[in-house]
């Protein structure tokens, strides 16, 4: 027992001659980050003082010190940095070049000139309209045209069509027939002073007759064209066709 205490107190004795004798130890210096180009180093108040308390060592460092700004303090001594921002860049108006003006395209006046019934004269109107700057274009349509009149009787049972016509035939009236629906057809007619004279002799029988205009449908030929510049109406051409075809007619139609 009498061993560990002195061993013990041996070793304060070593600790304590080494903590005496030995070299102090260099405080640790932390690495300063330098600043971007432009900006200044934050300095506070006191670090000020302590600064303009020491004298100048150089004339660049009082230099420095007369030209930057005091700084700002608040209500309770803390510094307040200024900062102004870059002045904004001036908006620059994109200039537009106006655009070159263009010509408005010329207005298309389609006509067609008709109607023509016979196929050989569009044809022979279509060559001459050709040889002056024209494209024309045969277009052929079906119209109705008058064809005479018809005195009839309507549709009617069979046993009294045949009472009816045996009735004419004592009377002398031979002209008509009883068609598929048992209407008795009582004559056509290309005049209607005639038509209406045979009216007029079956209600002196005591029947009722109708008296109807005919049509009939033909097929007739158009001519359509694009005017030029100088319009077709009143032009030469447009004389010597007419001169040759006096019924025909020029009128102007949709292009599409």
């Amino acid at each position: 027992m009498r061993y560990l205490v002195y061993m013990l107190l041996f070793a304060n004795l070593a600790y304590f001659a080494w903590h005496q004798y030995a070299p102090a130890e260099k405080p640790r210096v932390s690495a300063v980050t330098p600043l971007a180009p432009g900006i200044e180093p934050l300095v506070l108040l006191a670090e000020r003082r302590d600064i303009q308390s020491q004298p100048a060592d150089t004339a660049g460092l009082e230099a420095s010190e007369k030209q930057r700004p005091p700084p700002v303090t608040g209500t309770e001594g803390v510094p307040v940095i200024e900062y102004s921002a870059p002045p904004a860049e001036e908006s620059r108006e994109e200039i537009v070049a106006p655009e070159p003006e263009t010509e408005p395209a010329p207005v298309r006046v389609c006509q067609t000139i008709g109607p023509l019934l016979d196929r050989n004269d569009a044809a022979s109107i279509s060559a001459q309209l050709y040889q002056q700057g024209y494209q024309p274009a045969v277009r052929g349509g079906e119209v109705r045209e008058p064809a005479g009149y018809w005195v009839y009787m309507p549709a009617m049972p069979s046993a009294e069509a045949r009472a009816i016509v045996s009735d004419l035939d004592r009377n002398g009236m031979k002209d008509y027939f009883i068609g598929k629906r048992n209407h008795i057809s009582l004559g056509i007619f290309t005049s209607k002073r005639k038509a209406r004279a045979r009216l007029e002799r079956i209600k002196s029988l005591g029947y009722d007759a109708v008296l109807d205009q005919r049509y009939r449908t033909r097929t007739v030929y158009w001519l359509d064209i694009v005017e030029k510049a100088q319009p077709l109406l009143g032009s030469d051409l447009w004389s010597t066709i007419q001169a040759e075809y006096p019924d025909i007619r020029v009128q102007r139609v949709s292009c599409e």
